[in-house]
């Protein structure tokens, strides 16, 4: 998954993005803004790639029903879809996640679970942030999700590793969402949304998680974004 605004290191893709002026930064939580103060004007994540952290193929065939076969509009609209349209007019809001499981939980047990128990074809969201702020390539971007109910269409999930109703999220994880933001807002700007996945489907989950989910208006503010259900 390589795009403007990324450069090819090898096996992985660099992203970099300015963290912006202290004016931007006062709009972040603290902890945050503390933390983004005491780095280098610029900031660098690495993305590990799916091939790095062993993620298996999607498992779709022409034959297949759900998200295991092919999207047609009119017999399996929930198959697998990968958009016809220039990502730039496709992408237009970020839907943040927790994965409700311990930290040693990482992308290839998220995989497994959405793959074994929930049905999926290949990982449903589109990033991940573990505790150190190590990021990993989940979905394709030019796939649809399937990570929040009714909205996964034109949306990008990001999933911060951790149960956020019994631990707080590092600042770690909070710098680097805060970069990939910065990224996909330059790559993509038709994004105007942030939201967390309950503001979308109220009173069906818990996710993000309650101390996570409190950050997020002022994480939307910092970068322009509307915040919540539109």
């Amino acid at each position: 998954m390589l795009a403007a605004g990324a450069s090819a290191i090898g096996a992985v893709t660099l992203i970099t993005a300015r963290l912006g002026s202290s004016a931007r930064a006062k709009k972040l939580p603290a902890a945050v803004a503390h933390a983004q103060e005491a780095q280098a004007p610029a900031a660098a994540i690495v993305l590990i790639p799916r091939g790095q952290w062993g993620a298996e193929p999607p498992q779709v065939s022409a034959g297949g029903r759900g998200e295991h076969g092919l999207y047609d509009p009119a017999t399996n609209p929930d198959g697998w879809l990968v958009y016809d349209q220039p990502l730039e007019d496709v992408l237009e809001m970020v839907i943040i996640h927790h994965s409700a499981l311990p930290l040693s939980d990482g992308p290839r047990e998220i995989q497994q679970l959405h793959l074994e128990e929930r049905g999926f074809a290949d990982i449903g969201y589109q990033f991940l942030i573990n505790e150190t702020g190590q990021i990993y390539e989940g979905r394709a971007l030019d796939v649809r999700g399937a990570h929040t109910l009714s909205f996964n269409y034109g949306t990008i999930g990001i999933c911060l590793i951790g149960n956020f109703e019994e631990i707080e999220p590092t600042s770690a994880q909070i710098v680097t969402l805060d970069t990939l933001l910065t990224d996909l807002l330059a790559r993509f700007p038709r994004i105007t949304r942030l939201a967390g996945h309950n503001d979308l489907n109220p009173g069906a989950t818990l996710c993000p998680g309650g101390n996570l989910k409190p950050l997020l208006p002022a994480i939307a503010a910092a970068h322009g974004l509307s915040y919540g259900v539109g």
